[in-house]
């Protein structure tokens, strides 16, 4: 299958998740002759929101914060795309920055329609001017985008990766997954496994040989397929992903396994911080 990734969207900020980020855009843009845009988000309503009191006989008092507010989130996002800049360059990699006024959420999912690919943090700090901790724009993201989303550790460092896991389940989603996903892999050499949890042996196996044909139809021939009896996410993380530096799954899926991977499952791992997630509707 010939590479499809032509344009890939980094949303960035001063964090070292946003680092990160940029970082494995560059390698994945390398892999696939890829430009990257780099974007940042000035979040005025945010600002707004954030500095406004709820007496407004203190107009211009609200109004001073505002521009103190809007200055110092002004000064964050020149240091940020400066920061992708280097990163990019040192990389010899076609990229240009992009910067957008509004919900951080809101804007990269716009600036997503026409991009192959998003990667960014699995923790997000786009409101340059008032942000203490991670914010939700990953999650907001993640419910409505129809690019498929490489979220990525901090400890990120461009490495190619190595072993992945399918979230195979034969749904929609998981099979939207599954697709994206094999286009996105074919410039490595990946340790792939497919992976279907059920407590029904003979679903298993069916939904695991259809998963073999279609790698196979695809020239896909170094990949194993595990059939787990158990729901257990303890279980799973345990014994079947502690070895993989990226996970594969389907977003918005009506069946328990991709619920379990893409719900409180994947919560978990974005959580933790510490694996990268390929997420597709």
């Amino acid at each position: 299958m010939s590479a499809a990734i032509r344009r890939i969207l980094t949303p960035i900020d001063v964090s070292a998740f946003a680092e990160a980020a940029s970082r494995r855009s560059c390698e994945v843009a390398l892999r696939h002759g890829a430009e990257i845009t780099g974007l940042v988000v000035l979040d005025s309503p945010g600002i707004r929101s954030s500095v406004a009191p709820a007496d407004v006989s203190h107009w211009p008092l609200v109004q001073d914060a505002v521009m103190r507010a809007t200055a110092d989130a002004a000064e964050r996002i020149h240091r940020a795309r400066d920061r992708f800049a280097r990163v990019c360059g040192e990389q010899s990699v076609c990229h240009r920055e992009s910067e957008l006024e509004g919900i951080p959420a809101d804007k990269i999912l716009e600036a997503s329609v026409l991009h192959d690919l998003v990667v960014m943090g699995l923790r997000t700090f786009f409101h340059f001017e008032t942000q203490k901790g991670p914010g939700d724009s990953l999650a907001k993201v993640l419910g409505r985008t129809v690019t498929p989303v490489l979220a990525v550790p901090e400890s990120d460092a461009g490495e190619p990766y190595r072993r992945a896991v399918v979230a195979w389940d034969g749904s929609f989603s998981s099979g939207r997954a599954f697709r994206d996903f094999l286009a996105f892999a074919a410039p490595y050499d990946l340790d792939l496994t497919v992976l279907t949890a059920t407590t029904e042996p003979e679903q298993g196996e069916l939904l695991l040989r259809e998963a073999e044909a279609f790698l196979e139809a695809h020239g896909v021939s170094r990949y194993r397929t595990e059939l787990v009896k158990t729901t257990s996410m303890e279980e799973i993380q345990r014994e079947h992903l502690s070895q993989a530096d990226l996970i594969v799954a389907g977003i918005h899926s009506r069946r328990f396994f991709v619920d379990l991977f893409v719900g409180s499952f994947t919560n978990r791992l974005i959580e933790n911080g510490d694996t990268a997630l390929y997420l597709s509707h």
